[in-house]
């Protein structure tokens, strides 16, 4: 899970400098989403040269790979090592886990209809001076499917106790109170209130987008039309919409939902072609960062 830090802050006025952010937000996030995807904690560094030569792929020239590698591993989602004339990078152990969390949501086989009644509260107060921790604990809320109540008041349709409880503590949080319950009732204009937060309408659109954009993909994928590098990109790009999508969905229980809603059929398309394109994406990726010239 990555948020983007790259497109916050921009002025207006520079479409140029916003043009060139956005360019590097999204190598940052097809990066993470490659190694997210294709190495695994344990394995060895991968050479820079054929990182580059990944994100190539994606139309990203070899100057902009470098310096994208450049700012994950001063971020601290990369770390970097030399032997010789060859520089390696691997995710830091942190990293590796926020992926591996933000992997057991976008994977998700959520089945819609069940729903327990369990509701998650949390209450926090923060210096108004940490803009950054501030930032980062909503966005972290926001992925445990919390939407807020009121500023500092958030609420989520499942239990998160434990979840909520281990992103205070790694965000070293203390000032803050967590409910879990059952029982909560929503007035009318409490109810009012939520639904105009978890923004519906605009849900429903992006899933049918995805769908309008995907389900030829899926079709040809699970048919074996797709070659290993249309699979690398296509399988990418997949991940990282339908990362977008989850990281804006509040997973509401079914009996929040019109019943047209689209989310079953877009993850029905997402988990089956990212399924089918996963083999043909690795045999794509793997041959682009061992080979000779990449080393």
């Amino acid at each position: 899970m990555m948020d983007d830090d790259g497109l916050h802050g921009l002025p207006a006025a520079a479409p140029s400098s916003r043009a060139a952010a956005v360019g590097r937000a999204r190598a940052q996030r097809l990066l993470v989403t490659l190694l997210g995807d294709h190495w695994h904690a344990g394995r060895s560094p991968l050479p820079s040269g054929g990182l580059v030569a990944v994100l190539t792929e994606f139309d990203i020239a070899p100057a902009n790979a470098r310096a994208t590698l450049a700012r994950l591993t001063q971020r601290g989602m990369l770390t970097r090592t030399k032997e010789g004339r060859r520089t390696s990078y691997r995710l830091t152990e942190p990293a590796w886990h926020i992926l591996q969390r933000g992997a057991r949501r976008i994977f998700a086989t959520t089945d819609e209809s069940a729903w327990d009644g369990s509701w998650t509260l949390i209450a926090f107060t923060l210096p108004l001076d940490d803009a950054n921790q501030r930032r980062l604990l909503r966005a972290r809320l926001r992925w445990l499917t919390f939407w807020p109540l009121y500023d500092a008041t958030w609420v989520t349709p499942h239990d998160r106790f434990d979840e909520v409880r281990e992103q205070l503590s790694e965000l070293g949080i203390t000032d803050a109170v967590v409910l879990r319950s059952r029982d909560l009732e929503l007035l009318p204009s409490g109810l009012a209130r939520l639904e105009a937060a978890w923004h519906i309408d605009e849900l429903a659109a992006g899933y049918q987008d995805f769908l309008d954009r995907y389900r030829d993909l899926a079709r040809r994928a699970v048919a074996g039309e797709v070659s290993p590098a249309e699979a690398l990109v296509q399988r990418t790009e997949l991940v990282n919409d339908w990362r977008a999508l989850v990281g804006a969905d509040p997973d509401l229980p079914a009996r929040f939902l019109p019943p047209s809603f689209p989310r079953a059929e877009a993850r029905t398309v997402f988990l089956n072609a990212s399924e089918a394109l996963a083999p043909l994406a690795q045999k794509r990726f793997e041959a682009l960062v061992h080979t000779p010239d990449h080393a």
